[in-house]
């Protein structure tokens, strides 16, 4: 119950206990009007009842005490998802927020930041009419991360009850430019894969690689991570167990349940998935301790594969070619190398996966089975394949020319 008294100086006082914990125990109000502070101590008290209550000094905590408090273990993430966090939190978040008390942080300072970091100049710029941009504009992919990484280090502070709202949720932000599923037709896969062959003769992280992705619709981390022990080559199956990471490591669990399945892969590749499970490398470091030893699929080099390392010296090469290099020091001459001559926009290996899903809902193949081969939980995932291949344009075609013809 508040205390309500009337001053010496004439001023109405109300006090109200605090829950226990809070230093101090109990906080006084004043006003000249008695129903001023009676209404101020019921609404306070009603708060503290509910548990709404938030102490104003509580948000005078910085946005960098709460990531150095929370901010590692406030919320359950995988690893690869951890490093990205900490990536956006190091290079774009903590210059502008770490010392920011999360009391003070405000819906509009949040859209201002996202609009700077859209900028092409920087806030100290005093020439923008005339200057053409003079630091480079952040990705909308990276965007997103930032604000998502702040959204939940000012979500963690709602739980923590230091501020009543989080100010970066429901920010605009720019919009992703839409990724085109690029479906290559099997003369174009062919060409691809020749090319890998062709350019990088006798390594395992070039053709076979590629094809068995088109084959099984594997992501690429799934195939980077393939241990010989999971190849049956009786019956043709993989089981799929284990993921790469960016950093070259592998987890013993799949993107989700459903991930954890076995897939199959055809005649063409028997052979060849046979003796690359014989050749598979020993590697250190890449497993857990106690998981598997070896790796099918490794670098020129006998190290485990990374996604960034490859699709820049195999994939990227394989598509583009590789231009005339003279005679210098160190390297010898080497003439022009035709890539893969496929036509814009050039694919990337994601969409090896896209086309073997497409291929199965052309075929007639029940979208269950497309769900458990390529591992989604989600129908809607699996639903995308369902009308995303060239046959989907001669079926419209021929309904229209159908109505047509009814009709007169």
């Amino acid at each position: 119950m508040a205390w309500i008294r009337q001053l010496p100086s004439g001023l109405w006082a109300a006090t109200v206990r605090l829950p226990k914990g809070s230093d101090p125990d109990r906080v006084t109000e004043t006003d000249r009007l008695k129903g001023a502070v009676t209404k101020w101590a019921a609404d306070l008290e009603a708060d503290i009842r509910r548990g709404d209550w938030i102490d104003p000094r509580a948000g005078k905590k910085t946005v960098g005490e709460c990531w150095e408090k929370w901010g590692a273990t406030g919320r359950r993430l995988e690893q690869a998802s951890r490093r990205r966090d900490e990536s956006h939190w190091r290079v774009h978040v903590a210059p502008r927020w770490a010392g920011t008390p999360v009391g003070s942080i405000l819906k509009p300072d949040v859209t201002a930041w996202v609009v700077e970091m859209e900028s092409t100049h920087k806030p100290s710029c005093r020439k923008r009419d005339t200057c053409r941009g003079c630091k480079p504009p952040v990705g909308a992919a990276t965007i997103e991360g930032a604000v998502g990484v702040l959204r939940a280090v000012l979500d963690l502070a709602v739980e923590g009850k230091l501020i009543r709202d989080n100010p970066a949720r429901n920010i605009k932000k720019p919009k992703r430019r839409a990724h085109v599923d690029r479906i290559l037709d099997p003369g174009e896969e062919r060409r691809l894969v020749d090319a890998l062959d062709r350019m990088f003769f006798g390594r395992v992280d070039a053709g076979l690689f590629v094809e068995l992705i088109a084959d099984t619709g594997m992501r690429w981390e799934e195939a980077a991570a393939i241990p010989p022990e999971m190849i049956d080559t009786r019956k043709h199956r993989i089981h799929i167990a284990w993921v790469m990471e960016r950093d070259g490591t592998c987890r013993p669990y799949a993107k989700s349940t459903a991930g954890n399945r076995t897939v199959t892969y055809g005649e063409q590749l028997v052979k060849r998935i046979a003796a690359a499970k014989l050749a598979a490398v020993e590697v250190t470091g890449v497993f857990p301790k106690g998981g598997p030893t070896r790796l099918v699929f490794t670098s020129e080099k006998g190290d485990a594969l990374r996604y960034s390392n490859w699709h820049r010296r195999v994939w990227t090469p394989a598509l583009r070619g590789l231009p005339e290099r003279p005679k210098v020091k160190g390297h010898a001459y080497r003439a022009a190398v035709a890539g893969a001559e496929l036509a814009d926009p050039q694919p990337t290996p994601h969409d090896l996966r896209h086309g073997f899903g497409t291929r199965l809902a052309d075929e007639g193949v029940p979208v269950h089975d497309i769900m458990a081969l390529m591992g989604h939980e989600d129908l809607r995932s699996a639903q995308r394949y369902l009308h995303a291949g060239e046959a989907r344009f001669e079926r419209a075609r021929d309904a229209l020319r159908r109505a047509r013809t009814a009709s007169s």
